[in-house]
C-alpha cells in the first residue's frame, strides 16, 4: 500500500468515525428535548403538578400548556409565554444551543453517508477494502464514544452538582442560568429532572455504541477468517 493510499484511508476513516461519534452522542440528547412522555413523568416523579396548584388536574393542565408552549417555541411556531424576562432569556439561550447540536448532529448524519457511499464507489473493486473501512470506523467511533460517556456518567453519578455548574458555565457564560427556587423554570425542572434525563441519555447513547461496537467487531472477526485463509 502507497503511503498516498494509506493517508486517504486513514483520513475517510477518521472522518467517518468522527461523524458516527457525533451521532452516538448527540443523536440521544436529540431524541430527549422533544420526548413530552418523558416530561411528563419527570414531572409526576418530582412532583410538579402539585408546585404549580393546588389541584393536581389543574397543575398538570398548566404543566402540559408550558411543555407544549417550550415544544414549539425550540420548533419556531410559537414565542414563550409563561415565562419571566429573565428566564426567557436564558430559554433564548437554550435554544440556540439546541440549534447549533442539531445542526452538527444533521450535519454529521449527512457526512456518515456520503463517506459511505464515497467509499463504496471508492473500492468497488475492492470490497475487504471497504469492509476494513466500515469496520475501523465503527470500533473507534463506538470506543471512543463508549470511553467519553462513562467518564461523563462518573462525573454525574459522584459530582453532578459540579458537572451541572460546569456545563452551564462554559455554554451560558453570560449568567442568566441560575433562578429563585419559586421561579417557572425551577418548578418545572429541577436538578433531578436534569440527573433523569442525562441518565436516560447516557443509556440511550451507549445502547447505540454498543451496536456500532458489536457491527463492527463482527466485521473485523470477518475480514481475519478472510485473511487467514488467504481470501484476499
Amino acid at each position: 500500500m502507497s503511503k498516498h493510499k494509506k493517508t486517504h484511508d486513514n483520513i475517510v476513516i477518521t472522518l467517518f468515525a468522527l461523524a458516527l461519534f457525533i451521532i452516538i452522542i448527540f443523536g440521544s440528547l436529540n431524541m430527549m428535548i422533544f420526548n413530552k412522555d418523558l416530561y411528563y413523568k419527570e414531572y409526576s416523579k418530582n412532583d410538579v403538578y402539585l408546585k404549580l396548584s393546588d389541584n393536581k388536574d389543574t397543575g398538570q393542565e398548566i404543566a402540559q400548556n408550558v411543555t407544549e408552549n417550550i415544544m414549539k417555541y425550540f420548533r419556531n411556531t410559537e414565542e414563550l409565554k409563561y415565562f419571566t424576562e429573565t428566564e426567557k432569556s436564558h430559554m433564548a439561550d437554550v435554544k440556540h444551543l439546541i440549534r447549533t447540536m442539531q445542526f452538527i448532529y444533521y450535519s454529521a448524519a449527512v457526512l456518515s453517508i456520503g463517506l459511505f457511499f464515497y467509499a463504496y464507489r471508492k473500492y468497488k473493486e475492492d470490497k475487504y477494502m471497504f469492509i476494513k473501512i466500515l469496520a475501523k470506523s465503527l470500533l473507534y467511533s463506538s470506543i471512543a464514544a463508549g470511553v467519553f460517556l462513562i467518564l461523563v456518567f462518573l462525573m454525574s453519578v459522584f459530582s453532578f452538582d459540579s458537572l451541572f455548574t460546569t456545563f452551564h458555565l462554559i455554554f451560558f457564560p453570560q449568567g442568566n442560568w441560575m433562578f429563585d427556587s419559586s421561579s417557572m423554570l425551577i418548578t418545572m425542572f429541577p436538578q433531578q429532572f436534569f440527573f433523569d434525563i442525562s441518565l436516560r441519555i447516557f443509556v440511550y447513547a451507549m445502547f447505540q455504541a454498543l451496536i456500532f461496537f458489536g457491527m463492527g467487531y463482527w466485521m473485523n472477526k470477518q475480514l481475519k477468517i478472510f485473511e487467514k485463509h488467504h481470501l484476499i
